[in-house]
């Protein structure tokens, strides 16, 4: 358990949820592999409310700036990465090709602009591919998203989580945001980021509540305010290559040890539970994740005789890890504790569009662009 409770046991401890279970509106779904987490589903938008007023009283008052973010998919196998992590071979370069040739292009679309963070959320909202993944604040809004695809017949799904919604000139967010800049990953080096390595592996990796990057963008127009936008921010994947070379002799091991600019790196691995820290199935596995760098930190931290080690770590910290071009997906741990999702059966997806319609929530409305409108109106007096 973390500091604060997690968000789907706070849920648990909620005696609405107990009314909700006992009705069968908690499924199994949560067995499905891309999302092990509570599942609930619904048969009306009168049952969805209920949910979400049970979601609503979990917001932890030690749980600085903290909202419930819901983000509706018309179908409930999607999986949760942006657009920019969906491409299986991606390649060093694409995203730095994407954003500045949609600069080059387009510069005075994005010459107010004082941040990566802001960029991307605009190049977003255009349909640019992008480390971004919206989210709203308003639950109507994920449940309108979730249902308005009538062409895709399968059941849809809303993802709920409780964030920590941040401010986008956060350092650690204009860091990941500013990665568009490099041509390729090995480009960047920790010192980078304009932050101390450390910092920005504790950020990502060392928070005991397992927090995600997410911050609201500019509302810039009329259509971002009224879908309430919020993004979710995802990393690089960082490869631990120094523990790759340090196990078990991989990659000229020897060779390695014998550069004077490796050696200080190497002879601080040599004594970490490396084990311990990783699985070793291959060498994926010695990608970082929360479970890699809590338990490194833990070993350091344990000792007062090695403590002093963390301070000492800048160069060889830098030098450990490096950026690899694919997006870092959510872990299915952090997604079993920290989200949840709500079922819409297929069949009454064009049910509930139409409760929306009566609530105000239709196209016009989520889309207030004239053409939109005009839509509206031809299909209330010609269809």
């Amino acid at each position: 358990m973390s500091i604060l409770n997690t968000f789907v046991a706070d849920i648990k401890n909620r005696k609405s949820f107990k009314e909700l279970d006992k009705r069968k509106n908690v499924t199994d779904e949560y067995t499905n592999s891309e999302y092990p987490h509570l599942t609930f589903k619904i048969n009306n938008i009168a049952d969805y409310m209920e949910i979400i007023s049970v979601l609503s009283k979990v917001k932890a008052e030690d749980f600085v700036n903290g909202e419930i973010i819901y983000r509706g998919m018309s179908d409930k196998d999607w999986k949760l990465i942006p657009t920019l992590g969906r491409y299986n071979d991606l390649s060093e370069g694409q995203e730095y090709n994407l954003v500045h040739n949609l600069l080059s292009l387009r510069p005075e679309a994005f010459v107010n602009l004082n941040s990566n963070f802001e960029i991307l959320s605009k190049m977003q909202h255009y349909e640019l591919p992008t480390r971004l993944l919206d989210f709203t604040t308003n639950p109507l809004i994920a449940l309108f998203f979730a249902c308005n695809d009538l062409i895709n017949k399968k059941d849809a799904r809303i993802v709920c989580h409780r964030a920590c919604v941040d401010i986008s000139n956060n350092p650690i967010i204009e860091a990941i945001c500013g990665f568009y800049n490099y041509f390729t990953q090995d480009d960047i080096l920790l010192d980078d980021l304009k932050i101390s390595p450390q910092k920005y592996i504790r950020s990502l990796y060392r928070q005991k509540d397992e927090r995600i990057l997410v911050a609201r963008p500019l509302y810039w127009n009329e259509r971002i305010q009224r879908q309430n936008a919020i993004f979710m921010i995802f990393p690089n994947r960082l490869f631990d290559q120094y523990g790759l070379w340090a196990y078990g002799g991989r990659i000229d091991y020897e060779r390695h040890w014998n550069n004077n600019k490796n050696y200080t790196s190497l002879e601080m691995i040599e004594k970490e539970p490396l084990k311990k820290m990783y699985k070793f199935a291959d060498q994926r596995d010695f990608y970082i994740t929360h479970s890699s760098v809590s338990k490194m930190f833990d070993f350091y931290e344990a000792d007062d005789t090695i403590k002093q080690a963390l301070t000492e770590w800048k160069e060889p910290f830098k030098k450990r890890f490096s950026f690899r071009s694919e997006i870092e997906p959510i872990e299915p741990d952090t997604l079993k504790k920290e989200f949840c999702s709500i079922i819409i059966d297929k069949k009454i997806k064009e049910t509930i569009l139409h409760e929306l319609r009566t609530l105000g929530i239709d196209e016009a409305y989520v889309y207030p662009e004239l053409q939109y409108t005009a839509r509206k109106l031809k299909n209330i007096y010609l269809v």
